[in-house]
């Protein structure tokens, strides 16, 4: 019974990989709605945790290269605080508390 429930799992997240893939703007609460007549069960929830894991085994974390996105970030700080050397300042003022 094991080995069946194992395998309804990696079809349900096959499944939601495969419509991510296809659909890459679907959020987690459209892809269950979209997946929940042919797979009962795929929860926003569920489909959240398979798409972060994937995430995270893909290498897109944090400690891995700077993204777009880090980087607009980065310059709205820059901007609030006041400039390139302000922000320089700050952050070695950070590693020294850390």
């Amino acid at each position: 019974m094991a080995k069946k429930a194992a395998a309804s799992k990696g079809n349900k997240a096959n499944a939601i990989r495969k419509y991510k893939a296809e659909n890459p703007s679907a959020g987690p609460s459209a892809i269950s709605e979209a997946l929940k007549k042919q797979l009962p069960g795929v929860t926003p929830q569920y489909v959240s945790t398979i798409l972060s894991m994937d995430k995270r085994k893909s290498g897109a974390t944090k400690s891995g290269a700077l993204t777009v996105d880090d980087l607009l970030k980065t310059k709205e700080f820059v901007e609030q605080i006041g400039g390139v050397a302000r922000a320089k300042e700050a952050l070695d003022k950070l590693v020294k508390l850390t």
